[in-house]
């Protein structure tokens, strides 16, 4: 479909937080708060944060502590404030606290330059602090991986990669450092590569949900839908709640024609979250199943919720094409380009409903009138009515309703009178809930017309 990328979803990797704990298992911090605490301060217990911050504080708050513990307790504390709702500030005072009492301490950098990229934070000072601890402690595995994942995250894709390979050659058992590579290969357009990576990730992993997502999501890239679905599938297994996994199945069923199931997918992903590139995706699937009523109305119930959404637009445009409706499809492919004036997509369209509107005009092409006796049973040059619209663009509806239309006057002509009576009843009501129902998801035109033409046909026998 000319215009059309493959899908609108925002992002077509999935991402895993790829700080697997906050500090993780290489601590060994063991602290001990006075006795009356009841709580020891340290790294890995099962004491609420609640309990904790005050056991570290009494070690912290002593000034006649050795730095090198009061260091550890701050970073103890700095682990409990991270997880509590809006802690992150106190944890990086707690941590630049902990630098400034001890400066070779590598784990408090490694400690800083996560949370700073955990935070959104200045990645470039985040990439420092983590080099700054690979500096102090060159076997450390986890900052090798850590800095690998800001690498990726500024798309320094090569120093990347030869991060997570350090990683992986100082602990070849860390499956998220061999996911985490995976995931930058397939950025970096190697899908046999992120292939083979994410494929060792769940060898040594078999649960992670992620990883056979992300996979999927490689296999997809290279045309091997079927595996797509499959690992997506698995996904959804291990976690049913995520909505982007439903989300990612439903564009490799999409790809493969089977737009019933893919659009069974995008429902799910929309009851876990309403967001705009799962509207969009469901609408395209509707759109290329021939529902044109209910594809326009997922991309307005998608810009509504994101009126910013430059793919949105231009599937749209695509859509008005084929109704038919040129000036509504220029505006929004200029839309796009407005919002997204890298989109070749929108740019060929946009050039493609210019030559046409200066060729025919701005109004809709009716290529099927009422009186040429293969279109529609109405004048599709007054057709106010989406519905209308949609099977004046259609050849295949227009003769449905032609058809649909001659065979009840037909049928009115030979009924009794009692019967003409319902006949009629029947046919408002044909119309009417077709006019009102039109657009809902779900709702088959086509099906529905269809439905109705053979009941005709029935009663004409």
């Amino acid at each position: 479909m000319c215009g059309m990328y493959p899908s609108a979803q925002m992002s077509p990797f999935a991402r895993t937080s790829l700080r697997a704990v906050l500090f993780g298992a290489a601590m060994s911090l063991v602290l001990a708060a006075p006795a009356s605490a009841g709580t020891d301060c340290v790294m890995g217990s099962k004491a609420t944060p609640a309990e904790l911050i005050p056991a570290c504080s009494a070690i912290i708050d002593q000034a006649t502590n050795p730095s090198s513990d009061r260091a550890a307790a701050l970073l103890v504390r700095a682990d409990a404030n991270a997880r509590t709702s809006g802690g992150l500030t106190q944890a990086l005072r707690d941590i630049d606290r902990a630098i400034a009492l001890d400066g070779k301490n590598a784990k408090a950098w490694r400690l800083r330059g996560d949370l700073l990229r955990e935070a959104g934070g200045d990645l470039s000072r985040a990439a420092a602090d983590l080099s700054k601890a690979i500096e102090l402690d060159p076997q450390d595995a986890e900052a090798y991986k850590l800095r690998g994942v800001v690498y990726t995250n500024q798309r320094r894709l090569d120093r990347a990669l030869a991060d997570y390979d350090q990683a992986i050659k100082l602990k070849g058992d860390d499956a998220q450092a061999w996911s985490d590579r995976g995931v930058t290969y397939y950025l970096s357009g190697d899908n046999e590569k992120a292939i083979r990576d994410l494929s060792e990730a769940l060898r040594l992993d078999p649960n992670r949900a992620r990883s056979y997502t992300n996979r999927g999501a490689a296999y997809k890239k290279l045309g091997q839908f079927d595996k797509s679905v499959a690992d997506d599938g698995e996904a959804i297994r291990l976690d049913p709640k995520v909505p982007e996994y439903y989300d990612n199945r439903g564009l490799s069923l999409a790809a493969m024609g089977e737009y019933d199931r893919a659009i069974a997918d995008y429902d799910q992903a929309l009851r876990l979250a309403p967001r705009p590139n799962f509207f969009t995706n469901r609408g395209d699937s509707y759109h290329l199943k021939g529902e044109l009523g209910a594809a326009l109305s997922d991309y307005e119930a998608a810009l509504k919720l994101d009126p910013n959404f430059a793919q949105t637009y231009n599937n749209r445009a695509v859509l008005y094409k084929k109704m038919g409706e040129r000036k509504k499809a220029l505006a929004d492919y200029e839309t796009a380009l407005k919002l997204d004036p890298g989109n070749d997509n929108a740019t060929a369209g946009r050039h493609t409903m210019i030559a046409e509107i200066a060729k025919f005009g701005d109004e809709p092409l009716r290529p099927l009138a009422a009186n040429s006796g293969n279109g529609p049973s109405f004048d599709c040059a007054t057709a106010k009515r989406e519905v209308e619209k949609v099977i004046c663009a259609d050849p295949q509806l227009g003769v449905l309703d032609r058809q649909i239309a001659e065979t009840y006057e037909r049928v009115l002509k030979v009924v009794s009178k009692r019967s003409a009576g319902d006949l009629r009843k029947t046919q408002r009501d044909f119309l009417t809930t077709r006019n009102a129902s039109f657009g809902r998801p779900g709702y088959d035109l086509r099906k529905v017309m269809q439905d109705r033409l053979q009941r005709l046909n029935a009663m004409e026998s």
